[in-house]
């Protein structure tokens, strides 16, 4: 599968282990496959699948309305 030329950033609830930033670029098309990186260092943070399913946890997690809403829509980009 060749790579994509594009990428979209999104704020995440999760952060980074390298540098703790919590911005990743999630690959244009991602599968659960795709490799998630961190915006700020570069690293990969893990499978588009399994991050997904971090931000949909955290989100839960959230009291305010704004807040979930958007890290549902994050989370929904793959669907």
């Amino acid at each position: 599968m060749p790579e994509p030329t594009q990428a979209d950033t999104y704020a995440s609830p999760l952060k980074c282990r390298k540098c703790g930033s919590n911005r990743f670029v999630v690959p244009d098309h991602a599968t659960d496959e795709s490799l998630v990186t961190c915006t700020n260092c570069s690293a990969r943070i893990g499978r588009w699948g399994d991050v997904r399913v971090g931000i949909l946890e955290e989100a839960n997690k959230e009291k305010s309305g704004k807040h979930v809403g958007a890290c549902h829509a994050i989370a929904q980009k793959a669907t």
